[in-house]
């Protein structure tokens, strides 16, 4: 139940993260932040279990703060955005 609620939840900040990136949504720099800050604990969190996909939750993480303050590149803001929505996918179908 909780990788569920997880899942969903990397779909709704990839999907933030691409509204905001792609189209300068600028009222949800805030929102994107926070988000940004609970991949960045959920990846800490799940890091003691030594998992390649916990790291790149820290560093997703990272990349959606540094989103949230600056100015990113489309491309990583793609890439970023379609690796989030579809680990929150391979989540909701295990």
């Amino acid at each position: 139940m909780i990788v569920k609620i997880l899942g969903l939840l990397d779909i709704f900040v990839g999907l933030l993260f691409w509204i905001m990136g792609v189209f300068n949504v600028n009222s949800l720099h805030g929102l994107v932040l926070i988000l940004g800050l609970f991949l960045l604990v959920k990846g800490v969190a799940f890091a003691v279990t030594l998992d390649v996909i916990s790291v790149l939750d820290i560093v997703m993480g990272l990349i959606v703060i540094a989103g949230s303050s600056f100015e990113m590149p489309i491309f990583i803001v793609v890439i970023v955005s379609l690796f989030l929505i579809q680990k929150g996918i391979f989540s909701m179908l295990g």
